[in-house]
């Protein structure tokens, strides 16, 4: 699966319980996940405790000036989408790696040119719901059955590989460059 998937960054910030006043000065009435129109979206949502979840793409390099950066950049990026929580504490931050692919789908199913060997990967960030999901796919798979759940035809074909192999997370930076660009 070679070049198939592109790593890439997620940051999150957490913050402290909201009151029921604090929500209702920003108008937020849901714990639906949602997420904005941008090219390089964000992400985000009422956990169950009150605290308010807000994500966004992350950096290309780990390195502790882009980690500053970044952490800076998401904080200013809730306070112009959430401005009646400029004041809200945020304590929690951390950043993860997600896998993306070419065709912007997961791939589930048998890896090309290798007989019984199987697969699962590129959730972009939704690994927890699509991991549970793209497993019991596999389960299926490897035991040669019909799988008991929908099979997407999206899901089916393994993705194309990404172009400079092993140093195609370069690829990344003129890609956000673009996308940010939009963005304005």
């Amino acid at each position: 699966m070679r070049a198939r998937f592109m790593p890439a960054a997620s940051n999150v910030i957490v913050t402290r319980p909201l009151t029921g006043a604090e929500l209702q000065a920003a108008g937020w009435t849901s714990g639906q996940m949602a997420y904005d129109t941008r090219q390089l979206l964000h992400y985000f949502r009422l956990m169950p405790d009150n605290r308010f979840l807000f994500g966004m793409r992350g950096g290309i390099f780990d390195r502790p000036r882009e980690r500053a950066r970044l952490a800076r950049q998401i904080r200013a990026d809730f306070e112009a989408m959430f401005p009646a929580w400029k004041g809200v504490e945020t304590p929690w931050l951390w950043s993860g790696l997600v896998c993306l692919t070419r065709p912007l789908t997961p791939f589930v199913g048998a890896v090309p040119g290798e007989p019984g060997l199987f697969a699962g990967f590129g959730y972009h960030g939704n690994g927890v719901a699509m991991g549970s999901y793209a497993g019991r796919l596999l389960a299926d798979l490897v035991r040669d059955r019909a799988p008991e759940t929908i099979y997407p035809a999206a899901m089916r074909d393994a993705p194309g590989r990404f172009p400079l192999g092993r140093f195609r997370r370069a690829a990344l930076v003129p890609a956000y460059a673009m996308r940010a660009r939009a963005d304005r």
